[in-house]
C-alpha cells in the first residue's frame, strides 16, 4: 500500500489543440476523460492491486481495467453504463453480466456506488443540475441530496470540490468516500487521490492517479457482449 502515499504531480502534458476554456467545457459537460494510476479494489470476490486506467464518457460510460504491476497484464475489468454493468475477471476466467440495479452493485462492488456517484468523485465535482435528487444545504455547511428514503451528505473544500460523500440507505450508512488531495490539471482542480469504503469497511477502492487525458471525441459505446471464452457468474 505504499503507492498510497505517493505525490508525485500529473504529468500529461497539455494538448495544444484545446484550449483551457475548452477543457473547461469538456469538464462542465461531463466530457471523455482517461484517467491513470495505481489502486487497490476489494470487493466481495477478493481482492486487486494494480496499475489502473480508467474512462469517464460523456455518455457517463464508465470502465475500469487494472493491470499488474510492472509486467502489465490486464487482470481485471469493470464496465458499467446506466442501464447494464459488467465484470471481467481475466485471472479467474469469469465475468459477470446484469442489469445495474442497487442489489447488482452491492452484491458485486459490495456497496450501492453508481456510475452517476463515481463520475461525482472523479471529477471532484456536481454537474449544475441533479435532477433524480432533491438538494438541501445544511447548517453544517453540507449539501445533502434526498430521494426518497436515500440521502447522500457532500462536504465541498475551500476551492468548492467535493472533500468527502457519505451515502445512507433507509437511514443507514452505505458508504463513505474522501478526496484529501487535488492537484491542477489543465489549470483546473482534479482529485489527486480518491478513498471509498462500505460501511463495513470490507470493500474499499483507493485510487491514486498519476496522469489524466482528456479527449476531443466520444469514446467508443462499451460492448457488453457475452464473452464465449469465459464462464458467466450467478447473479444469486
Amino acid at each position: 500500500m505504499l503507492f498510497l502515499t505517493g505525490c508525485s504531480s500529473f504529468s500529461s502534458p497539455e494538448p495544444a489543440e484545446l484550449t483551457p476554456s475548452q477543457v473547461e467545457s469538456l469538464r462542465l459537460s461531463k466530457g471523455n476523460y482517461s484517467l491513470f494510476g495505481r489502486i487497490l479494489f476489494k470487493h466481495p470476490e477478493g481482492k486487486h492491486n494494480g496499475e489502473l486506467e480508467l474512462q469517464v464518457a460523456s455518455n457517463s460510460e464508465f470502465k475500469l481495467r487494472i493491470f499488474t504491476p510492472l509486467i502489465g497484464s490486464l487482470i481485471y475489468e469493470l464496465r458499467a453504463s446506466h442501464n447494464k454493468f459488467m465484470l471481467l475477471n481475466y485471472q479467474q476466467n469469469n465475468f459477470v453480466l446484469a442489469d445495474n440495479k442497487q442489489d447488482v452493485r452491492q452484491t458485486w462492488l459490495g456497496m450501492d456506488l453508481t456510475v452517476s456517484e463515481l463520475n461525482w468523485l472523479i471529477l471532484g465535482n456536481l454537474p449544475e443540475k441533479t435532477p433524480d435528487w432533491q438538494r438541501k444545504v445544511l447548517s453544517t455547511g453540507e449539501l445533502e441530496l434526498r430521494q426518497g428514503a436515500n440521502k447522500i451528505r457532500i462536504r465541498f473544500n475551500d476551492s468548492g470540490q467535493i472533500e468527502s460523500m457519505q451515502k445512507y440507505l433507509e437511514g443507514l450508512l452505505e458508504y463513505r468516500a474522501a478526496i484529501p488531495l487535488y492537484q491542477e490539471h489543465y489549470h483546473l482542480p482534479f482529485p489527486r487521490k480518491i478513498s471509498i469504503e462500505d460501511y463495513t469497511g470490507n470493500n474499499k477502492w483507493l485510487m491514486v492517479y498519476s496522469k489524466i487525458q482528456t479527449h476531443a471525441e466520444a469514446f467508443k459505446p462499451l460492448d457488453f457482449n457475452t464473452p464465449s471464452e469465459m464462464k458467466q457468474l450467478s447473479n444469486n
